[in-house]
C-alpha cells in the first residue's frame, strides 16, 4: 500500500503519542479480562482440556477472519475506521461474556461464543492495524517505538493483573469476574478514544495483483518471509502443547490461589517491561534476525525447566526466563514482519501469518489435550509429558528453521 497523502511530521508525532495511550488502554482489557478468560471458565466448571480448547479454538476461529481484513479495508476505504469498528465490537463481546453465568447448562457454550466473537474482531483489526502502524512509524525508529509501546502496555497489564488478582481475592466468585469484565470493556472504550485521535494515513493498493493464500503457501518454502511464517506456525504448535494448559496446571494441579497465580503472571510481564528496551535497541542496530534467533533459543527453555521443581520461588524464577523470551520473541516477530514485507502487501501477508500461526496454536492445544488425557510415560505425569514434548519440539523446530531465515 502506498500513502495517498503523507501525514505531516507533527500529525505523526501526535498519532504515535496517542498510540502509546492506546497500548495502555488495550492492556487494561488484556489484564482485567482476556487473561482471566480461563480462570472464569474454571469457575464456571470447565475441565482442564475444555479450558485449553477455550483458550485456543476461539482464537483459531478469529484467526480465520484475518483473511477478511484486506477486503474490509477496501470496503471501509480506511484502516482506521475498520480498527475502530472492531474495537467497539470487542467491547460488546466482553459484555456478552458477562451474561454466560446466567445461561445454566449452556454457560460454557455461551462463553465460548463470546470469546470467539472477541477474537474475531481482534483478528479482523490486527492486519489493518499492523499495516497502518507500519506506514506511520518511521523505519529507523520502529524497534525503539514498538519497544516503548510494549513497555507502556506491560506497565498497564501489570497494574491490571495486580488489581484483578486483588479483586478476585477480596470479591471471589461471580461478582469479581463481572467486575473484571466491566473493567476490560472500559479498556476497549479508552482504546477507541485514543485510536480515534490518530491520523488515518489512508492507503491504496499498487498496480500489481495481490498474492493469494494459495500462491503464498506454494512458494513459502522458497522465500525468506515464507520460511519465517512456517517456522512461526510450527513453533506456535510446539509452544501450545504446554502453554494452553498453564492455567489449569497452576490453579488445579498445584492448587495456587488467584493471588499466587496473578503474581506469576505479573513477574513475567514485569520482566518483559524491564528487558524490552534492550531488545528494541538491538533490533534498531542490527535488524530482527539475530535478536529473533536469541529470543527463540531462550523460548525453548521454560517447558523443560518446569520438569525440575514445583517450588513456588523456583516457578517465579522460571517466569523471569519466560518474560525475557516472550518479550523478545513478540517484538522481533512484529518487526521481522515489517522488515520483510512490502507496504502494498503488508495487510495481506500479516493476515496469512496470523492464520497459519493460529492454526499452529490450536493444533498444539488439541495435541496437548490428547497428551493430558492419554499420556502414560513412566515417571512423568500427563502435564510433565506435555512440558517435555513442548520443549523438545521447540528445540527441533528452532534448529531446523532458524539457520535458514535471513
Amino acid at each position: 500500500m502506498a500513502l495517498k497523502n503523507n501525514p505531516s511530521p507533527e500529525s505523526v508525532k501526535k498519532s504515535l503519542r496517542a498510540s502509546l495511550w492506546d497500548g495502555a488502554s488495550w492492556s487494561l482489557t488484556v489484564g482485567f479480562a482476556e487473561i482471566y478468560f480461563s480462570p472464569f471458565a474454571i469457575f464456571l466448571g470447565a475441565a482442564n482440556v475444555a479450558v485449553g480448547l477455550l483458550s485456543t479454538v476461539p482464537q483459531l476461529i478469529g484467526d480465520l477472519f484475518h483473511l477478511a481484513s484486506p477486503r474490509l479495508v477496501a470496503a471501509f476505504r480506511s484502516r482506521k475506521k475498520l480498527v475502530l469498528a472492531c474495537v467497539a465490537l470487542q467491547g460488546a463481546a466482553l459484555v456478552l461474556a458477562a451474561f454466560s453465568p446466567g445461561l445454566g447448562r449452556f454457560r460454557l457454550e455461551f462463553l465460548f461464543v463470546a470469546a470467539a466473537l472477541y477474537w474475531i474482531f481482534c483478528s479482523v483489526a490486527a492486519p489493518a492495524w499492523q499495516s497502518w502502524m507500519g506506514d506511520l512509524v518511521p523505519k529507523p525508529e520502529r524497534g525503539s517505538f514498538f519497544a516503548e509501546r510494549n513497555r507502556v502496555a506491560q506497565i498497564a497489564t501489570f497494574a491490571a493483573l495486580l488489581a484483578g488478582g486483588a479483586i478476585l481475592h477480596f470479591r471471589p466468585g461471580l461478582t469479581g469476574f463481572l467486575v473484571l469484565l466491566g473493567l476490560g470493556t472500559l479498556g476497549r472504550g479508552l482504546s477507541f478514544f485514543f485510536i480515534n485521535r490518530q491520523t488515518d494515513a489512508p492507503a491504496e493498493e499498487l498496480g500489481s495483483p495481490p498474492v493469494t493464500l494459495r500462491s503464498f503457501l506454494a512458494a513459502m518454502h522458497r522465500n525468506n518471509f515464507g520460511r519465517y511464517v512456517l517456522y512461526a506456525a510450527l513453533f506456535s504448535f510446539a509452544v501450545n502443547l504446554s502453554a494452553s494448559y498453564f492455567t489449569p496446571y497452576m490453579l488445579e494441579e498445584l492448587k495456587l490461589s488467584y493471588l499466587e497465580f496473578m503474581a506469576l503472571l505479573a513477574v513475567m510481564i514485569g520482566t518483559k517491561f524491564v528487558t524490552t528496551p534492550a531488545w528494541g535497541r538491538w533490533i534498531d542496530r542490527h535488524g530482527s534476525r539475530k535478536p529473533l534467533v536469541a529470543a527463540g533459543a531462550v523460548y525453548c527453555l521454560p517447558p523443560l525447566l518446569w520438569l525440575v521443581s514445583q517450588s513456588y520461588p523456583y516457578l517465579i524464577a522460571l517466569q523471569v526466563v519466560a518474560g525475557v523470551a516472550i518479550g523478545g520473541f513478540e517484538l522481533c516477530s512484529f518487526n521481522f514482519l515489517l522488515e520483510n514485507t512490502e507496504p502494498k502487501d503488508r495487510t495481506r501477508f500479516a493476515a496469512y501469518y496470523e492464520v497459519l500461526t493460529g492454526i499452529g496454536v490450536v493444533a498444539g492445544a488439541v495435541v496437548g489435550g490428547f497428551i493430558l488425557r492419554y499420556a502414560t510415560l513412566p515417571g512423568l505425569t500427563p502435564y510433565f509429558a506435555a512440558f517435555l514434548g513442548s520443549g523438545v519440539l521447540r528445540v527441533l523446530v528452532s534448529v531446523l528453521f532458524l539457520p535458514r531465515i535471513r
